[in-house]
């Protein structure tokens, strides 16, 4: 066995860095990601979950828009750390491709379903979309927090990022789910599909340096907990100030 007292701190680092990744890797093929959170399906690591309401409770968001509405599992979490938190009057919009109807039953049936202010179908970087998350906004503006974690195309994650960060105001977070993605390569979820061809050259993580390369009033920060594994370590953005 290597003496590890003998390594240097950046070689500790990688080794830790390095078996962090490759336990993302095997809870993506082995499910580790599937929970529950207060009886609705949530597919999130439990480091991120911990991670996100950290967020939450530094943040503060009048407003939570998630992409990728799934089993709604997500938006309950994210309503129930708004109810924790006596933010009375906050709420959270979500979106989905194809809106389940699961999902819908939930929303309807949860004690915390009121909190879904909004819950659309539809392509979640289409303008019309964006739009009609701005006019609630609009209607009662606070802060907002973006959370991006349906299609993980590079392409659709760029224009997500791109649609949704004119709805945040200086200080407000949008966080990229699942920038693990392209570490997934050579693993069994990673093989080329008909949804997602190439992770390699086309993820989440990819979006996010185009991105930041023509935003800069945007920064990628640490995420509370920075260490241990997670499947968006990299994916915390905050808006450092605003355009005038």
């Amino acid at each position: 066995m290597a003496d590890l007292s003998a390594w240097t701190p950046s070689e500790r680092a990688y080794l830790l860095d390095d078996l962090c990744r490759q336990y993302a890797r095997a809870s993506a093929n082995e499910g580790w990601f599937r929970q529950s959170w207060l009886g609705v399906e949530l597919w999130q690591m439990p480091q991120d979950i911990l991670r996100l309401q950290a967020v939450v409770h530094q943040a503060r968001p009048r407003w939570i828009i998630e992409t990728g509405t799934k089993f709604g599992g997500s938006a309950i979490f994210f309503a129930s750390l708004l109810a924790m938190s006596g933010q009375d009057g906050a709420g959270i919009m979500t979106v989905d491709l194809n809106l389940r109807d699961e999902a819908r039953e939930v929303f309807a049936s949860h004690p915390l379903g009121s909190w879904v202010r909004l819950a659309l179908q539809g392509d979640a970087a289409d303008p019309e979309i964006i739009g009609q998350f701005a006019e609630q906004i609009s209607v009662d503006p606070g802060p907002v927090l973006v959370f991006l974690d349906d299609d993980h195309n590079a392409e659709h994650v760029q224009r997500e990022l791109e649609g949704y960060a004119p709805l945040l105001g200086e200080g407000d977070w949008l966080i990229v789910a699942d920038t693990i993605f392209a570490d997934l390569a050579g693993t069994p979820v990673g093989q080329a599909s008909e949804k997602y061809p190439n992770v390699t050259q086309s993820n989440p993580r990819a979006a996010i340096e185009r991105f930041l390369a023509k935003n800069p009033d945007f920064q990628r920060v640490s995420p509370p907990f920075d260490f241990g594994p997670g499947n968006f370590l990299d994916g915390f953005l905050r808006r450092e100030w605003h355009p005038t």
